[in-house]
């Protein structure tokens, strides 16, 4: 388990190692005073004899390092050599402390200065090979090194990372921060996170569905791109499924509440992805729309008519989303109460489930995170690893979709049966939650808004955030938000439910200015 800690003297030839901090009722007291002054203290030698190291920080003046000793993790502070300014001597010394991987703390020089031939200046000595940032092709987002002379038998690389290039959208305050977040990534989903989100993303996909990935049941035999119904018009999948966006005024009972609250999902599309049935094979076309079974994966073409249902789109998100739609949409449209005919469609026969190995894989990563704060304590460093795998997941999700000539898997049938269920699976919480007698306010993708008098997250939407058993579902502030004038008025003012979305995570103090 983790713990807290701090910089400790220890008798390694000077060096300060940060060691766990026992609990405040094993300190005398002004123990915790005169144990936090050693961080004052910082190595100035250049001789690094690691245990065991297995990743760090570099700043502009310090390594932090993380090590494993004896089965425990600790961190070590050490002050950079000046000699370290040509990228030889810095492999050099990055390589001699034992480093399997390490980041570059963002808005330093470095971080601000590197190029992709600053790092193959080092060429002579070391093998480069450097992934740069397809925006910026000067910009080094990882490299890979390792030295052309070392000892034989050791397949040890350094793995350089520079993340102000990466894209992942990290909030980092210090190097603690950026070192919580990819050691966390690191033990969730045991494998580094020194790439970019989109090479991750792939690599994640293609060996968690191995089998899929090199057998025929990834490839299609006809062209999902040109299906088409009883005319001519092409079904343009991709137009088959979109996120619910949806927003409604204040009712007065509302207006007269005091907070508002959010809660977000990790994804839909990935809950979706851990169960969802794809076909195999060519599809079939059905011409009168007799073969939907409401399980089998399918596009169909269908007359719908909301017949009362509360889900009109203005008391609540409406369910219709154009023509054709996937069998689990049209399975959702007849479960909320909507009166639905089915006119044609395409459909398989045989069905698999070949994401769901990746699917629960990302899913459980995400939920040791949550469900276990006092392992992964650093909060913000948490909240960026749970950001990264929804954002993974996406990625993984869009790459179906995507033409295999540039480096999708051309199934966009999959694509729109995952996107479906992951819609009919938020429509089915939303019956859940009016059951119960909450009305969300908005609803913009996988977040949902609500006002209430309860202050307390948990208490405004009882059973949806609880630590023993978790659905998906986090508070998305802190603190909920005060239902004040500017509040109100934002919701009078927005024109769509992103900008009201956008407007609210504002004034929550949500979004960096």
């Amino acid at each position: 388990m983790e713990k807290d800690f701090i910089l400790f003297e220890a008798n390694r030839g000077g060096q300060t190692a940060l060691l766990p901090l026992p609990k405040s009722g094993n300190i005398p007291k002004g123990g915790r005073l005169r144990a936090a002054m050693f961080m004052v203290n910082r190595d100035n030698t250049s001789s690094i004899t690691p245990a065991s190291t297995v990743m760090g920080i570099l700043m502009d003046n310090e390594l932090l390092l993380l090590e494993a000793v004896q089965g425990k993790r600790m961190l070590r502070s050490l002050q950079l050599p000046t000699d370290v300014s040509e990228p030889g001597r810095l492999l050099k010394y990055l390589w001699d402390a034992g480093l399997h991987s390490a980041w570059v703390m963002p808005a330093t020089t470095l971080s601000r200065t590197v190029t992709c031939s600053w790092l193959e200046q080092a060429s002579n000595h070391w093998v480069v090979s450097v992934h740069p940032d397809p925006q910026e092709p000067t910009r080094p987002i990882r490299a890979l090194l390792w030295p052309r002379e070392r000892n034989q038998g050791e397949a040890r690389r350094l793995a350089l990372a520079f993340p102000e290039y990466a894209g992942w959208g990290w909030e980092l305050t210090d190097a603690r921060s950026l070192l919580a977040t990819v050691s966390y990534l690191d033990q969730v989903l045991t494998r580094s996170v020194t790439g970019s989100p989109d090479l991750l993303a792939h690599e994640l996909l293609n060996d968690l569905t191995h089998d899929a990935a090199v057998s025929p049941l990834r490839y299609s035999p006809v062209d999902l791109y040109a299906l088409s119904g009883s005319g001519t018009t092409l079904v343009s999948l991709r137009e088959c499924a979109r996120d619910v966006v949806w927003m409604r005024p204040l009712s007065v009972m509302e207006q007269c509440q005091r907070y508002v609250h959010k809660y977000v999902h990790l994804s839909w599309h990935l809950q979706a992805a851990c169960g969802a049935p794809l076909g195999e094979g060519a599809p079939q076309y059905c011409a009168s729309g007799r073969a939907y079974d409401g399980m089998r994966p399918g596009i169909w073409r269908a007359h719908v008519e909301r017949a009362g249902s509360v889900f009109d789109g203005k008391q609540l998100p409406s369910g219709l989303d154009g023509e054709w739609m996937s069998t689990p949409q049209v399975r959702c449209c007849q479960d909320i109460g909507y009166r639905v005919q089915v006119r044609e469609g395409w459909y398989w026969q045989e069905a698999h489930d070949p994401l769901k190995r990746w699917g629960t894989t990302l899913w459980q990563a995400a939920s040791r995170l949550h469900r276990h704060p006092q392992v992964y304590r650093h909060a913000l460093g948490r909240a960026n690893a749970l950001h990264s795998i929804t954002r993974l997941a996406e990625l993984g999700i869009s790459t179906l979709a995507l033409e295999q000539t540039v480096g999708g898997w051309s199934r966009p049938d999959w694509w729109v049966q995952v996107v479906g269920l992951g819609r009919a699976l938020l429509f089915a919480q939303l019956v859940s939650l009016v059951r119960k007698g909450t009305m969300p306010v908005l609803v913009d993708r996988d977040a949902f808004w609500v006002i209430s008098d309860e202050a307390h997250p948990p208490s405004a939407v009882p059973g949806l955030v609880t630590a023993q058993q978790w659905r998906g579902y986090t508070a998305g502030y802190a603190a909920p938000l005060l239902l004040t004038s500017e509040v109100r008025d934002a919701f009078q003012r927005a024109q769509h439910a992103g900008e009201l979305a956008l407007a609210l995570d504002t004034l929550a103090g949500e979004v960096l200015p």
